[in-house]
């Protein structure tokens, strides 16, 4: 009895610091070393030890200090037929970003050296995800904004379907994110856990994206085709796929992705890594036909549209003195406290 009065009087404490006025107060303004991007490091681990507990508990001081700052950049989603009246931008990728604006493979090897265990790593980006679009939210909102309709995505792989009950926890936390969110199953994944998230997108509604990559076994991708709502060309197809068309293959280009299309039943195909020069996406502008399949682009180069620009941005083109990024918003907020 004492520990659930325990647990309700944490969940509660919890709940309270991520309000969205609350968690405005938490976001980390000057951490050094002046980080272009909002971070929360009392909040990340306040929830990570709500979660996992007896994991956070055994992991050294270091490592959770590493944890609490991790945060995320966007890569931005967009339709490569746009309406006229409207923004292209269909949704973002969140990505993984430490401190020091380093990727996920940076963060992987720190994270080996700190001995933190890849279940921590995973969540506390999962966390950082859903806090900074709980932040974007209200920051729109305040803005006058509507509340968008955009989807974002994030990888999720055996560390996430290893624990269930934390990622239903999670998502009871922010249940904003449950029909926002679109979860990247990565091709690393094995058949033996095909039942495993099949279930999760039946027990708690979550939302498929399918990486289409040479990485994943054909059997798991066979199986998972009919869950996905997105099917993602990952960046290496994508410059293939530009390669071939420059070989004049253009009519089998359509030809594949029509039926790639028909088979997958998917109402929207991503491709990764096609810029706006693209001579690709130019052929698909004027060739594509299939009004049943939609299909977006994602780059890294691309700098977000309007409205979007003033919250997102691309982190390899940050400079402290313009201040850019989703972050911008937050300075001049605090700012204006002041």
């Amino acid at each position: 009895m004492n520990q659930e009065l325990k647990q309700e009087t944490s969940l509660d404490g919890l709940s309270a610091m991520l309000h969205p006025e609350n968690l405005k107060q938490t976001v980390a303004i000057s951490a050094p070393p002046y980080l272009p991007f909002p971070c929360f490091p009392d909040v990340i681990g306040a929830v990570l030890e709500y979660l996992m507990p007896p994991e956070w508990e055994e992991l050294n001081d270091r490592g959770k200090n590493y944890l609490k700052w991790i945060s995320v950049k966007a890569e931005a989603i967009d339709t490569l037929f746009p309406e006229s009246s409207e923004s292209p931008t269909r949704g973002f990728e969140l990505l993984a970003i430490n401190r020091e604006g380093n990727g996920f493979a940076k963060i992987i090897e720190q994270s080996d050296e700190l001995k933190i265990p890849s279940v921590l790593l995973r969540f506390s980006t999962l966390i950082a995800t859903f806090l900074t679009v709980r932040l974007l939210l209200r920051k729109m909102n305040e803005d006058g904004l509507p509340v968008p309709s955009l989807f974002f995505t994030q990888n999720v792989d055996a560390d996430y379907l290893n624990y269930p009950r934390a990622l239903q926890n999670l998502l009871q936390l922010f249940p904003e994110c449950q029909q926002m969110f679109h979860f990247e199953v990565s091709e690393l994944l094995t058949e033996d856990y095909v039942t495993t998230i099949r279930t999760l997108a039946e027990d708690l509604g979550i939302r498929f994206v399918l990486d289409d990559t040479n990485k994943m076994d054909s059997r798991v991708h066979q199986k998972l085709l009919d869950l996905a709502d997105w099917i993602k060309i990952d960046f290496q197809a994508t410059a293939s796929i530009e390669a071939r068309l420059q070989e004049g293959q253009g009519e089998q280009i359509l030809l594949h992705l029509e039926l790639y299309a028909h088979g997958a039943g998917s109402p929207v195909i991503v491709f990764e890594g096609l810029g706006d020069d693209s001579q690709l996406k130019t052929f698909l502008q004027e060739r594509w036909r299939n009004s049943e399949t939609s299909l977006y682009q994602q780059s890294r180069e691309r700098l977000p549209v309007p409205p979007w620009d003033r919250y997102f941005g691309l982190i390899q083109d940050y400079h402290p003195e313009e201040k850019g990024l989703f972050y911008q918003g937050l300075l001049v907020d605090q700012e204006k406290a002041s």
